[in-house]
C-alpha cells in the first residue's frame, strides 16, 4: 500500500505543480484560442485528474481494510 500512498502524493504534487503553472500562463495567454484549450483539454482534464485522486484514496482505504481483515 505504500507504493499507492506514494504514487497519490506524487500525483498530487503534480498537479498542484501543474495548476500553478497553468495561473501563470492565463495570466499572459488570454485570447479566443486559450478559452478554447481551456474548455476543451484543461477543464476535462482536471475532472479526471481530481477523479482519479478521490478513486485512488478510496483504492489506498479498501486495499487497507482488506489487510486488516487478513491479519
Amino acid at each position: 500500500m505504500t507504493n499507492l500512498n506514494t504514487t497519490i502524493a506524487q500525483l498530487d504534487t503534480a498537479w498542484k505543480t501543474l495548476r500553478q503553472r497553468w495561473e501563470t500562463t492565463k495570466a499572459v495567454w488570454n485570447d479566443p484560442v486559450r478559452w478554447d484549450f481551456e474548455k476543451e483539454y484543461w477543464t476535462p482534464l482536471e475532472g479526471q485528474v481530481l477523479s482519479t485522486q478521490r478513486e485512488m484514496e478510496r483504492l489506498a482505504q479498501v486495499i487497507a481494510q482488506a489487510r486488516r481483515n487478513v491479519l
